[in-house]
């Protein structure tokens, strides 16, 4: 491999593969790969590997065969895509795991709850206010003619705004601003609901996309991805996603 390591990650495989004298078909055989999989590496082009966790994993194979330093080639990789989170790296076999199957018993949210909870304080704060008025003071049922002045509201300035929802089983997500601040890294469980703004910009790398539906700007985007499958996305501020 030449000592400046100047190339592309698919330039450096290539080299080395060469400089070994194999073929594509013999290392993909090795690296129990496809050969257009491998061929796709060599030309700098990883969609074909199913996400970002397997192309960090085929880098690695590829490097061991080939007898190269496959931390040069994920920080290749890193360069390009972004840092990838650590919570993501076992998702296909977490997410494998814990699909939920579908529940026989109904149990009442936290939001109906919630409702019912708020209600009820309503109702006893009326019986008391009504208890302490005195006896022959008359209510008027008929509302004021005066009209009450409409408060002023100021101007909303332009937001990306995102909302993700579990649908299924569980998700992995890891959020950043434009400047590349991490805003969440973390789960979103089915049921749940997560709402994220930013003046400018949001980046998205979404873990088992199929666990989860987005809301980008009002308006309904569905499921991003599959079960199982690692998607990266931003969306800008009133205006149409970004591509990653």
């Amino acid at each position: 491999m030449s000592a400046d390591r100047s190339g592309s990650i698919g330039e450096e495989i290539r080299a080395a593969r060469k400089g070994a004298d194999l073929t594509i078909a013999e290392v993909a055989n090795r690296a129990k790969l496809r050969s257009a999989v491998l061929q796709a590496i060599e030309n700098d082009d990883f969609s074909l590997c199913g996400g970002d966790t397997y192309a960090r994993g085929h880098l690695k194979v590829i490097a061991g065969i080939l007898k190269i330093d496959s931390t040069f080639l994920l920080e290749k990789f890193d360069e390009k895509f972004g840092k990838f989170e650590t919570a993501l790296l076992d998702l296909s076999e977490k997410g494998k795991r814990n699909l939920e199957k579908p529940s026989k018993s109904t149990k009442a949210s936290w939001k109906t709850l919630s409702t019912i909870a708020v209600v009820v304080i309503a109702l006893v704060t009326v019986v008391q206010i009504s208890g302490s008025a005195p006896k022959n003071e008359v209510v008027s049922a008929t509302p004021p003619s005066v009209e009450q002045p409409i408060p002023a509201t100021a101007s909303v300035e332009p937001e990306a705004k995102v909302v993700i929802t579990g649908i299924k089983s569980y998700s992995w997500i890891s959020v950043s601003d434009a400047a590349g601040n991490s805003i969440f890294t973390g789960e979103v469980r089915k049921g749940e609901t997560k709402v994220f703004t930013d003046r400018q910009l949001l980046r998205f790398v979404i873990g088992n996309a199929g666990a989860v539906t987005l809301t980008v700007n009002g308006e309904d985007r569905g499921i991003p991805g599959k079960i199982g499958e690692v998607v990266r996305l931003q969306f800008a501020a009133n205006d149409a996603p970004v591509a990653g």
